[in-house]
């Protein structure tokens, strides 16, 4: 009978915890793992996903031999187009930034719920939708290397075989605490790129045992304050003035203003601000398809946990006079 080690060195010391915040959730080595597990395990005739989105979510169909079909959004982000599902079709939606609850409940009244997967990669703080599945991605919201969930109807096995590549992309997340972003980013790009094309393995004891030792409550307020703070100062230049302000505790303040100039500008106060996803095109594949215009337009300015309202105002500073410079 194997038993927990007793004595020896010490292991990595953690605060203390109240465990994860979706504890019956299936754990998978990422999002994209867990979404290929879904796909293999209900084995639909074709999914229906979204122009604007991360181009690796692609991976998983092709993997499982499932055929894809793809469709807009509008300004709202709000399914644009007249989607009829077959009887073994699954529709994927994306909860953008973590903004689209009330999208999210409007595509499941809107479609059989049974054939409806909701991605809540960008929204790790909304509750699972009342669909066939939910994925989440844990580490767009912490710093942890790795780890992906899955709740659903489907019966989905987790595999027997464990990640063991946590270790290995803990590297840039140390080099981040004791060198800066800047140190680290190679390293983040080439860690990020191990979980592309894999099979859906079990959760890493290392990742598992971090999110059980995770402060939820306190990151929850934080973001929920630092979007509040953006939205009081940025909402009235916010071209997504659709959005519910309300949002919980998003993956970050999507500020869309439609300049294409900005993110540079940030970067050199050292400010980083990411695209999703800047090789999206829409149906046309033009400049001028929405996707396009938000995937090179739309800033995705910083709330998480590590921040307050100084470094928020700070965010808002830089990006005003970044603005006002481009524009003489």
């Amino acid at each position: 009978m194997n038993s927990d080690a007793i004595g020896g060195y010490l292991e990595l010391e953690l605060p203390p915890g109240n465990g994860e915040r979706y504890p019956d959730a299936l754990r998978f080595q990422s999002a994209r793992a867990a979404f290929l597990a879904l796909l293999m395990a209900g084995r639909p005739a074709r999914i229906w996903m979204p122009w604007y989105n991360c181009e690796t979510m692609l991976e998983p169909p092709g993997m499982a031999g499932i055929e894809v079909r793809r469709y807009g959004i509008d300004a709202n982000f709000d399914i644009a187009e007249d989607i009829v599902l077959g009887e073994n079709d699954w529709l994927l939606y994306v909860n953008y930034f973590g903004v689209c609850d009330a999208q999210v409940e409007r595509v499941c009244s809107r479609f059989p719920h049974t054939q409806v997967v909701i991605d809540n990669s960008q929204a790790f703080f909304s509750p699972p939708a009342p669909c066939l599945a939910t994925l989440y991605s844990p580490r767009k919201f912490f710093g942890i290397p790795d780890g992906g969930y899955l709740v659903t109807q489907v019966p989905v096995d987790e595999p027997e075989e464990q990640d063991s590549g946590s270790i290995e992309r803990m590297q840039p997340l140390l080099i981040r605490i004791d060198q800066g972003p800047e140190a680290g980013y190679e390293g983040i790009r080439a860690a990020r790129a191990t979980l592309r094309g894999q099979q859906p393995k079990r959760m890493s004891a290392l990742t598992r045992r971090l999110l059980a030792h995770l402060d939820y409550d306190s990151a929850f307020e934080r973001r929920r304050q630092n979007f509040a703070r953006y939205h009081e100062m940025l909402g009235s230049d916010n071209a997504l003035a659709s959005f519910d302000a309300r949002a919980q505790a998003p993956l970050c303040y999507p500020f869309w203003n439609h300049r294409t100039d900005l993110h540079a500008a940030l970067a050199a106060k050292r400010i980083f601000v990411p695209k999703y996803w800047p090789h999206t095109r829409g149906s046309s594949g033009m400049a001028d398809d929405l996707e396009y215009r938000l995937s090179t337009e739309c800033l995705a300015l910083p709330c998480d946990q590590r921040y307050g309202e100084a470094e928020i105002d700070r965010v808002i500073a830089a990006l005003r006079e970044a603005g006002a410079a481009n524009q003489d």
